[in-house]
């Protein structure tokens, strides 16, 4: 039989760890002057902590590291009598992210809880790294449980980057039923549906939206400069989760209102064409 301490320590050390992967590739031709095409891989551990003894709500810590390879713009300065795009912007080949990620979801009573994140970095392809490669940025939301199956979410999160600053969150977390999970909350929503059971895998399948890109200084041809990548991602696809808690998702979205910000205003902006993106990813 298992005693009380020995079962707080059980249940914690399922918490202290958990390894992920992912990649993620955003098509673009090099040779087209309007493609912008971004290959990115990540890996990060997160680290459970009870906070004020409770092991039900803990201080998840995320230290994590990513590695985008760039394919195009064109590089090079812009070409006499051609159109700005057609010798630049140029970027980059590589853009690096090395962050520390604090999350915790403290529920305060049955009705009442919060989202709270905080993460903060170097983001740059390290030839250019100043002040602003450091970021800093953070969520907060409050839960409100309005039925046992739906909480209403509102709230900001803040992203640090030159063109947009801060976004609301905003929404409502639904669970009408066992097999459909309905978090439909901007900027990021997605809704999951069980699908089947295969052997010990459960699968489920889903359709969600996300804010993408990032910022990052970066040492250009002409100048040091920052910048920002912003589009929007419409995303469909499957994960499946095992009996040992091994899970993994495979999905292809479209990506669309794309753009690059300068700070140095030279370009002011680029507008890549939409593109399509390919992710998997699996978490131990």
């Amino acid at each position: 039989m298992t005693t009380s301490g020995e079962g707080y320590w059980a249940k914690t050390q399922k918490f202290l760890q958990e390894l992920s992967f992912e990649y993620t590739y955003l098509y673009g031709k090099h040779s087209n002057p309007n493609d912008f095409g971004m290959n990115r891989a990540e890996i990060s551990s997160t680290f459970a902590f009870p906070m004020f003894y409770n092991i039900e709500t803990p201080l998840l810590v995320t230290p994590g590291f990513a590695v985008d390879w760039l394919q195009g713009p064109l590089s090079g300065p812009p070409i006499a009598g051609m159109p700005p795009t057609a010798g630049g912007p140029d970027l980059p080949p590589q853009l690096y992210d090395a962050y520390l990620d604090l999350a915790w979801y403290p529920q305060y009573n049955e009705w009442l809880g919060a989202e709270l994140g905080f993460r903060t970095g170097v983001y740059s392809d390290f030839s250019n790294v100043n002040s602003d490669s450091l970021r800093f940025m953070g969520r907060a939301a409050g839960s409100i449980a309005a039925s046992p199956n739906m909480n209403v979410i509102l709230g900001a999160v803040y992203l640090d980057r030159v063109d947009i600053k801060i976004l609301p969150v905003a929404g409502i977390y639904y669970r009408p039923t066992p097999d459909w999970d309905m978090y439909l909350v901007f900027p990021n929503p997605k809704v999951r549906k069980f699908l089947a059971a295969v052997g010990n895998t459960k699968w489920y399948g889903y359709a969600a939206g996300e804010y993408g890109g990032g910022s990052w200084t970066v040492s250009r041809q002409t100048t040091d400069d920052r910048i920002d990548y912003n589009d929007i991602r419409v995303i469909g696809g499957l994960e499946w989760e095992t009996q040992t808690q091994i899970r993994g998702h495979v999905e292809v979205g479209y990506v669309f209102d794309r753009e690059i910000v300068f700070v140095s205003g030279d370009p002011p902006s680029f507008t890549p064409n939409d593109t399509i993106m390919l992710r998997a990813g699996v978490d131990f």
